[in-house]
């Protein structure tokens, strides 16, 4: 019988196996860590892109209700909101005069008023609200010309506005008929995304209290 010398020997099929088990093994591992690492970025990149949207969202309904005006005798001038269920999710529509932010070249405050409505739609996708912001720049004309309506948010599972008066938070505005033309002293947004998740922030009204005082021209009241 002729024997093999030691260090001529190759591997033997279990051997073989055996390796390539742990080979695959390894290969699996490999393969679920990347994956993993995949979903979660993909998850993080959903979450992100959740977050800024809400937060734009947001940041332009405080920046235009910072600029909130309302006369008195003047109905067209009034604020108004009003909160309703779509699809079981509950959306507000509010509705407002404000000044126009100056342009970057103007010095003074405002350049003008506008009317401003924020109000949901059903998404295409059933149990989801969209959020549109509309704009009529002759809020004191009454004007065949279309207003300017944009999409600020998508997806969204609630848009509630609440409005404080001084002494609690209402859904509804007017809280009454005596206070047609008023303005609150604040106003709190408040979105759901379809994780329920919810950004909430309160926006000071600055003419509150000043109603009275509005002129009709467009331009602000002297301090």
């Amino acid at each position: 019988m002729i024997r093999v010398p030691l260090k001529e020997r190759g591997f033997t099929l279990i051997e073989i196996l055996m390796a390539l088990a742990i080979f695959s093994s390894i290969l699996v591992l490999l393969l679920s860590a990347f994956t993993g690492a995949a979903r979660t970025r993909e998850m993080l990149a959903d979450r992100y892109g959740k977050s800024r949207q809400k937060a734009m969202t947001v940041d332009r309904l405080g920046s235009d209700i910072a600029g909130a005006v309302s006369a008195t005798r003047l109905a067209d001038t009034h604020m108004s909101s009003h909160e309703d269920t779509f699809s079981g999710q509950p959306g507000a529509t509010f509705a407002f005069t404000a000044f126009t932010p100056a342009s970057d070249l103007d010095e003074r405050l405002s350049s003008g008023l506008v009317k401003i409505r924020y109000f949901p739609k059903v998404a295409s996708e059933a149990g989801f609200l969209d959020i549109y912001r509309e704009q009529s720049d002759l809020a004191l004309i009454e004007n065949r010309l279309p207003v300017r309506e944009s999409r600020i948010a998508h997806r969204i599972k609630g848009f509630r506005i609440e409005l404080f008066d001084g002494t609690a938070w209402k859904k509804e505005w007017p809280p009454g008929p005596d206070k047609k033309g008023a303005l609150p002293k604040k106003v709190a947004i408040t979105l759901i995304d379809d994780n329920g998740d919810e950004l909430r922030r309160e926006v000071d009204v600055i003419l509150n209290g000043r109603e009275s005082q509005s002129l009709f021209s467009g331009k602000r009241p002297k301090p």
